[in-house]
């Protein structure tokens, strides 16, 4: 005979069920509810961010704002480049890969293997190609392989006004010079090209690639006149060779404005290939540090970077005092032998015979040492 259950055992049974089932309500509410949050108010973040892992992003170089002289020349350009990279996901013959990069890029295989196996979102082979090659690369349609069109910077004057222009590095940023002085101003903003990829990395045809365009660099006038420059080089490496220097350096200012014409600073570098060594330092083996040693003599800028004694050019200055406070006229006339005795000591003129007799605008025109004793 089986005995019934108490009233008040089944009483509680009921009431733990009752608990429970509500419990597991409360809980499934407020899951449905973060639900709701995330799909409705929070959905423009999270898609976001899910597009953000199938994207893959491959920068665009802006172009380097141009550096112009005072009479429009361009001293500074662009010369359109590709950049070559490769994704691993998406390459579907490795080996056909690697030797059209090698034959067309002229590397070795060893550094081309290296770069296509290796697991990235994106792996840069080469830059500043030559468009051709990247026109060539590119028509062989290989999965896998990007090539991009790029700007590397191009100096159309070669040497002239290399240590006052400067020059850019790998990635067209500013090294020496107005380069990197004016920085900011010529850089403009990269661009940017988004690919949509599945989950094992490979683009998704239909979802097409999205651009986002660069802006290019503003360009940048100065008062420096190429002509001026140019002849003002010339006559610096006469003077070198003739007077044996290491180095000339010539600044020509306009005198109204105090605008800098011409700056020469020989002998000057190419700007468009600015790590190439001293011929009397090529095929010697050197250190880094060394390397960089005689790379930075060679940038160097005397006229702005080195120090010198005034010499001659003080006479401006003693010659407009001498002006203003009346110890001097245009009209006044000295007398050179060629020497001056200054107590014990014979201090001699440029010129070892003398200028003779002649006005304070000779003298000055003749930079004659004995007018200004």
């Amino acid at each position: 005979m089986v005995e019934e259950m108490p009233r008040q055992h089944k009483t509680y049974h009921r009431n733990k069920t009752v608990a429970a089932m509500f419990l597991i309500l409360l809980v499934f509410a407020v899951l449905m509810g973060r639900l709701v949050y995330l799909m409705v108010f929070r959905s423009e973040y999270y898609t976001m961010k899910a597009r953000e892992l199938h994207e893959r992003e491959r920068r665009i170089k802006a172009a380097r704002g141009r550096i112009i002289d005072a009479n429009g020349k361009i001293l500074a350009d662009n010369k359109t480049v590709c950049t070559i990279s490769v994704i691993h996901s998406q390459i579907t013959d490795q080996e056909e890969v690697i030797r059209v990069l090698c034959r067309e890029l002229g590397l070795s295989e060893e550094y081309v293997r290296k770069r296509v196996e290796k697991y990235s979102s994106i792996e840069k082979i080469k830059s500043n190609v030559d468009k051709s090659v990247g026109d060539a690369v590119r028509a062989y349609d290989l999965a896998g392989v990007k090539v991009d069109e790029d700007y590397k910077r191009y100096y159309p004057y070669d040497s002239l006004g290399s240590k006052v222009l400067g020059f850019t590095g790998g990635d067209n940023q500013g090294i020496i010079g107005l380069e990197v002085v004016y920085e900011d101003a010529l850089q403009g903003e990269a661009g940017t090209i988004l690919t949509v990829t599945d989950a094992k990395g490979v683009e998704v045809p239909e979802a097409g690639e999205e651009r986002v365009e660069p802006v290019a660099g503003r360009d940048l006038y100065i008062s420096m006149d190429m002509n001026i420059q140019s002849y003002a080089t010339q006559l610096a490496l006469q003077t070198m060779e003739t007077k044996e220097a290491d180095s000339v350096s010539i600044l020509v200012m306009n005198p109204q404005n105090g605008e800098i014409l011409a700056m020469v600073n020989v002998p000057e570098f190419d700007l468009n290939d600015p790590y190439a060594l001293p011929e009397d330092e090529t095929g010697v083996e050197l250190s880094g540090e060394r390397r960089q040693e005689l790379l930075n003599g060679v940038w160097r800028n005397g006229c702005i970077n080195d120090t010198y004694e005034p010499g001659s050019t003080f006479k401006i200055v003693t010659a407009a005092a001498g002006l203003e406070s009346g110890a001097v006229t245009p009209e006044d006339t000295f007398h050179c032998p060629g020497y001056i005795m200054v107590e014990d000591r014979r201090i001699r003129c440029h010129k070892v015979g003398g200028h003779g007799a002649e006005t304070f605008v000779q003298g000055t025109m003749n930079s004659c040492k004995q007018e200004f004793m």
